[in-house]
């Protein structure tokens, strides 16, 4: 059986609408650019969809590995327990259905780059 890999992007989710639009347009940029309708957006806590919506959505969709791509800046808590213990109860029902989180933002080598791009400017090092 060949495997079939879905995504969710997940956050931690605010209770205001606004704070939770740009994951929903950035997933589907992502979508778009990567050509796939196997990614779902998804919040841990106060935004929809709940990440057990979105694991099951993949699921129904004959996703048989799913890969969490964690939009969170540092591993704590969430990242290291309260996700992963999400992931594993929702998709203990489903047999054979595989998954990985990624590590947090800041282990990207990336991120220092990212983050100098934005500071450069204020100090005249355009």
């Amino acid at each position: 059986m060949q495997r079939k890999v879905g995504v969710v992007v997940f956050t931690h989710g605010s209770r205001v609408p606004a704070g939770n639009a740009p994951l929903l347009r950035l997933v589907e940029q992502l979508r778009q650019r990567l050509g796939t309708d196997h990614i779902e957006p998804c919040f841990m806590e106060l935004g929809r969809p709940p990440i057990p919506a979105a694991l099951k959505k993949l699921v129904r969709h004959g996703c048989t590995h799913i890969y969490g791509y964690a939009l969170f800046l540092v591993p704590g808590s969430h990242l290291t327990e309260d996700i992963p213990f999400i992931f594993a109860q929702t998709l203990k029902k489903h047999p054979g259905v595989t998954w990985e989180i990624s590590p947090a933002l800041l282990h990207d080598p990336q991120m220092v780059e990212f983050v100098a791009r934005h500071i450069a400017p204020v100090l005249g090092r355009e």
